[in-house]
């Protein structure tokens, strides 16, 4: 019985590498179709990474999804004495939040998280976040550990793709976002600013949100986290068109389990116009961003932070 255990042992063990050698060997070239490997994609995030990796001691980190990287700009903050940084990436769930956290919050070393949740997003795998960031980052045991707890094969391979290619290759580290998209421009300190766009709004059929119980656990995990290391957390949910959010049937259901993670804010502002102020259902444009975060500040940041003694 000894024997039969450890050969299975063996075999398990040869067979992983010899996988993930070929995978590192020919995920490159298309062949295998479960791996995905590709730099910028339009959300910045080569140079968000890079910049976070030299940012450090900021008065507020913003993380989360598009929601987040398309919100908060940092110029808007710095006119009110406070240095952040966002740290958002396309379609980015818990699971990819807490990864980024331990990786960049020893630098960061933020006084408050604002961390942007989205009923959608808690209903996503992660799958196409995972292996988006495991693309733009080194290899390290964050990346791996949270590609394995997206559970998904691509995420896996791609994963192990990508620690190969970015430690024997300087492509990533000299890699340059196309400037040519002139509809959004990357600001220092992670924001992207949409240029223009409106949203000519239209009826949404009604759906039922099907919350990820992977993706509560993880962010259950990013709270206790914070709180050990003494970081006050807000949970915020960024506008929505109406006509998007009047579509969950069960909306109710998220703030209820949004406000048991924490401290949750979902923002609503009667001022931001559907037609005027977004550029799709889910994403304001800059006016829209220039209106949110006068709200925004005024009456949920400050007053919070007053309360956290953290001015």
């Amino acid at each position: 019985m000894k024997r039969f255990v450890y050969n299975v042992l063996l075999f398990s063990l040869l067979a992983t590498c010899v996988v993930a050698l070929l995978t590192a060997l020919l995920g490159g070239n298309g062949r295998l179709r479960n791996v995905k490997y590709h730099l910028g994609v339009g959300d910045y995030s080569a140079w968000r990474l890079r910049e976070a990796g030299k940012t450090h001691d900021v008065d507020v980190l913003f993380i989360g999804s598009s929601h987040a990287y398309r919100t908060f700009d940092p110029r808007f903050y710095a006119e009110k004495g406070l240095s952040v940084f966002n740290l958002g990436s396309s379609n980015q769930t818990p699971l990819q939040t807490e990864m980024l956290l331990r990786t960049y919050l020893d630098n960061l070393n933020p006084r408050l998280v604002v961390m942007e949740v989205h009923p959608d997003v808690m209903c996503l795998d992660g799958v196409e976040s995972s292996i988006f960031l495991a693309n733009h980052m080194g290899p390290s045991f964050e990346v791996a550990r949270m590609a394995f707890a997206v559970g998904n094969v691509k995420s896996v391979l791609s994963m192990v793709y990508s620690a190969s290619h970015n430690s024997f290759s300087s492509e990533l580290s000299h890699f340059e976002e196309s400037t040519a998209d002139t509809a959004n421009i990357y600001i220092s300190g992670g924001y992207v600013e949409r240029v223009g766009g409106t949203y000519s709004p239209c009826p949404h059929p009604t759906s039922t949100l099907d919350f990820s119980a992977r993706q509560m656990r993880s962010l259950r995990a990013i709270v206790r986290l914070l709180k050990r290391r003494g970081v006050p957390c807000l949970l915020v949910e960024v506008p929505d068109t109406k006509v998007l959010r009047e579509s969950y049937e069960n909306y109710d259901q998220f703030v209820t389990q949004m406000e048991k993670m924490g401290d949750f804010r979902p923002l609503r502002l009667d001022a931001l116009d559907d037609s005027l102020h977004f550029y799709n259902d889910n994403h304001l444009n800059q006016a829209g961003v220039d209106l949110l975060e006068v709200y925004f500040y005024d009456s949920v940041l400050y007053p919070y932070m007053q309360e956290k003694q953290i001015r």
